[in-house]
């Protein structure tokens, strides 16, 4: 018994704010030491790499958003909507015993209209996060130069 309970302690703490907190300041300082490892120009291709990916990866969601907006705005859902309606209503009229599958045709749509929702909102949240990694290193590197700069200054 107690060694499920620390089972679920130590699942517990692994998702608490304490501990996402170490976890990223270790990857932090590992990152870290991997670029103090770096030369120069290692150092500035990095960051130029670094700093080309988040700039199109901002444009690609900018244009991505646009998209989904454009396709709300023309009605994109409603008229896959209305055609699902349509569906219905030509099923009910030619036959009573065809309603069923009427029925099952909608909830089929609905299903298909969510799922794609949700997976589009999926795929921009995984897009967002990926774009804040890529700022979050870019402002290391920023930092980890300008500690360089400031100890070049020094000597």
């Amino acid at each position: 018994m107690e060694g499920f309970s620390a089972k679920v302690k130590q699942a517990v703490m692994y998702i608490s704010f304490q501990e996402r907190k170490k976890r990223d300041l270790i990857r932090y300082r590992q990152e870290k030491q991997r670029i103090l490892g770096m030369e120069d120009d290692e150092i500035d291709m990095e960051y130029i790499n670094l700093k080309s990916e988040y700039e199109h990866k901002k444009n690609v969601l900018l244009v991505f958003f646009t998209s989904i907006v454009i396709s709300i705005l023309m009605s994109a859902w409603n008229i896959f909507y209305e055609y699902t309606g349509k569906i219905v209503q030509y099923i009910a009229i030619t036959r009573d015993i065809e309603i069923k599958i009427a029925e099952v045709t909608f909830y089929l749509n609905v299903t298909f209209i969510i799922f794609i929702t949700i997976i589009v909102f999926w795929m921009l949240a995984a897009y967002l996060k990926r774009i804040k990694q890529l700022y979050k290193k870019m402002l290391m590197i920023e930092e980890i130069k300008k500690e360089y700069m400031s100890h070049a200054k020094e000597r």
